[in-house]
Parts: C-alpha cells; sequence; structure tokens
C-alpha cells in the first residue's frame, strides 16, 4: 500500500507540472528546476541505495563527431570523424570512427556524407559489422546526404558509418561538411 501511495504522489506531481510551469512563461526554468529537484528528492526516498533513479544529463551516453579532411577508407572500413565535439561517457573513438555503447539501452544515430565532385560515394552504417542503412550518392557536384536511425544496442555493442568500396572518397575539410552523431534516447 505504501507503494501505492509513493506512486500516486509521483504521477500527481508530474499532473501538476503542466500548471506550474504554465503559471509563469518568464520563469519557465526556474519552474523547471524545482520541479525536477522535488521529482529527485522523491525518487531518492524509495530508492534502497538512495540515489536517484532520474538519468542526469551528464551520464547520458551522446557524441558528435566531424571530419575534417577528405578521406577514401578501405571496404568495409570505418570513416574516421576524427573532431570529437561532445563525447559524454567516452563512447566514440576519433581514431577509429567507431563508436561502442558504454550502456545498453535504445539509441539514436545519424550521419551526413558529401561526395568528391561528380564521384559516386556509397557508405553505410553498421551494428557489430552488420550493415543497417545504405547511403548512395552520385550527381555533377558536390552531393550530400543526411541519414539517421534508431537502434536498441547492448553494453558494448558497436556502431560506426563504413565505407562501401575502397575506391570511394568522403569529402571534406576545414568546413568540416560530414557529421555522425549518436545518443542514448532511453534504456
Amino acid at each position: 500500500m505504501k507503494l501505492t501511495n509513493y506512486y500516486t504522489s509521483i504521477l500527481t506531481l508530474l499532473l501538476m507540472a503542466e500548471m506550474v510551469v504554465g503559471t509563469c512563461e518568464s520563469d519557465r526554468k526556474l519552474d523547471c528546476s524545482l520541479l525536477g529537484d522535488l521529482l529527485e528528492m522523491a525518487m531518492k526516498q524509495k530508492s534502497p541505495d538512495k540515489v536517484c533513479q532520474c538519468p542526469r544529463r551528464t551520464k547520458i551516453p551522446a557524441f558528435s563527431a566531424m571530419l575534417t579532411k577528405s578521406q577514401t577508407p578501405q571496404t568495409n572500413n570505418a570513416i574516421k570523424f576524427d573532431k570529437a565535439v561532445t563525447n559524454i561517457g567516452n563512447g566514440y573513438n576519433p581514431t577509429t570512427g567507431i563508436f561502442t555503447a558504454p550502456i545498453g539501452g535504445i539509441y539514436h544515430f545519424t550521419y551526413t556524407v558529401m561526395s568528391k565532385a561528380g564521384k559516386y560515394l556509397v557508405v553505410y552504417l553498421a551494428l557489430n559489422n552488420t550493415k543497417q542503412q545504405t547511403t548512395w550518392l552520385k550527381g555533377s557536384s558536390h552531393e550530400t546526404a543526411t541519414t539517421s536511425i534508431i537502434l536498441n544496442l547492448k553494453k558494448g555493442d558497436q556502431v560506426a558509418v563504413k565505407s562501401a568500396d575502397g575506391i570511394y572518397s568522403v569529402h571534406s575539410d576545414g568546413n568540416m561538411y560530414c557529421s555522425f552523431s549518436g545518443y542514448l534516447i532511453a534504456q
């Protein structure tokens, strides 16, 4: 019965959140912060180790990496997006171009690639070396493509953007036309 009362209290707080947040437009950040603090305190009360059950921003795996120079990776090798802009949880390795899931869960990934002028480019997103999604480009000038996918990963699973054939070059330079990003949506 105590557990039912606890969850009823949490649900009541959540239902009242819209009223609290909607009352003062100028203090929206303050209201959200106070509500978050209340929820965190409530979650700590029922956790056996008194640790908050809410994920904190600094603990959610997320990365975004850019490509600073053109590459022609070998067939089925990862494109090494060499400039990590964000790497919370250190799951992305710019030396290898591979993201290794630090925790299991549902992840969202996206990448953008650019072909050399007038050349073909075929790349794919791989999960543990298995193709999940392919991008094919060919045009009279530089062409770009962006794609995204949601994957269910186990801890240690690896995700990378790979070249379909060693003859394809991914074009980039200091303007960083190409990127690879991912983040945890839910555990």
